[in-house]
């Protein structure tokens, strides 16, 4: 026997080929099914907390809508309170309140406001006088003054419905003007010693909506407004003064927020859209089976590149 075979140490047994790539393909397997298996329950938590992050908003946005028409009427308030508190409000009474007002109010004005009392001129063609403006900031509308308001049915209802309910507070059946925007009056009764008649005010329902886009509604919810109101004794058939019946086409889903104020009941459908806060939480989970994956193809190359050195 030579030096060179005495000397040599013996070589140690190569791996099992197939067996080290079985254990690699077992590994890669269940990496994948893990990841997925795990990313499964985020996709779930985060698709829930998404709908209830939106119900939580719509329920929000609902109570601001109804606070904003509510102080939409606070301009109605005071002038109420002026007359009511009064033996007799003169034209230049009335505005020197209505400047006061507009200069101690933040927000929006009511396009138009005015105090509407039964008269009979030579036009009025009813015994018992005809509902006239007497006073009014409006210069061109319905509310001008000297306008028979008797005549614009949605301000006839409005005003039967307000003295049916003296001293109270009524949002009176919605009108549409040239424009295709929905419109309502608020009204209330005045009855001083010297002046009997109501108060009124214009609501923009187009404009209260914009308002809560502008500074409320997050990117990827939609108003559609629908409401009833009282006329008489009796609610007005349920229709949409904002947005359509149905909702858009990417809706998700659509969450209904019902509300009563001032003997109108409106009903508010929030549509929501993919684009609110990015989807239904489909970056966490996506994360977490990308890492997953990513993270199984790491140590498949590295068990793979450790076979190959040791073959």
């Amino acid at each position: 026997m030579s030096n060179d075979e005495s000397n040599a140490k013996p070589r140690k047994p190569k791996p099992n080929a197939k067996r080290g790539r079985a254990h690699i393909i077992v590994i890669l397997i269940l990496g994948l099914a893990g990841s997925f298996f795990f990313s499964r329950p985020l996709e779930q938590n985060a698709a829930l907390y998404w709908s209830v992050q939106a119900e939580a908003d719509a329920e929000r946005l609902g109570r601001t809508l109804m606070l904003l028409l509510d102080h939409s009427n606070s301009p109605l308030q005071s002038l109420a309170t002026l007359f009511n508190g009064s033996g007799r409000v003169a034209a230049d009474e009335f505005e020197n309140t209505i400047t006061y007002l507009k200069g101690h109010r933040k927000g929006a004005f009511p396009d138009s406001m005015g105090f509407v009392t039964k008269s009979q001129p030579p036009s009025c063609g009813e015994d018992d006088g005809c509902w006239m403006v007497a006073y009014s900031t409006d210069e061109s509308g319905v509310l001008r003054p000297g306008s028979d308001v008797s005549r614009f049915g949605p301000m006839s209802a409005t005003i039967d419905t307000a003295l049916a309910n003296e001293n109270t507070l009524i949002i009176g059946p919605v009108f549409q003007r040239d424009t295709g925007e929905q419109y309502s009056y608020y009204a209330v009764t005045i009855r001083n010693t010297r002046q009997f008649g109501v108060v009124v005010s214009l609501i923009d329902y187009q404009n209260l909506v914009a308002r809560m886009a502008d500074e409320w509604i997050p990117v990827g919810m939609q108003l559609r407004l629908q409401a009833s109101f009282l006329d008489g004794a009796e609610m007005t058939e349920s229709k949409y003064i904002v947005g359509d019946s149905e909702a858009p086409a990417d809706a998700v889903m659509t969450l209904e927020i019902a509300a009563e104020i001032d003997s109108a009941m409106f009903t508010m459908m929030w549509d929501v859209t993919p684009d609110y806060y990015g989807g239904s939480g489909t970056r966490t989970d996506d994360y977490a089976l990308y890492t997953g994956i990513f993270a199984t193809l790491a140590i498949v190359l590295l068990l793979w590149g450790r076979r190959r050195r040791h073959v």
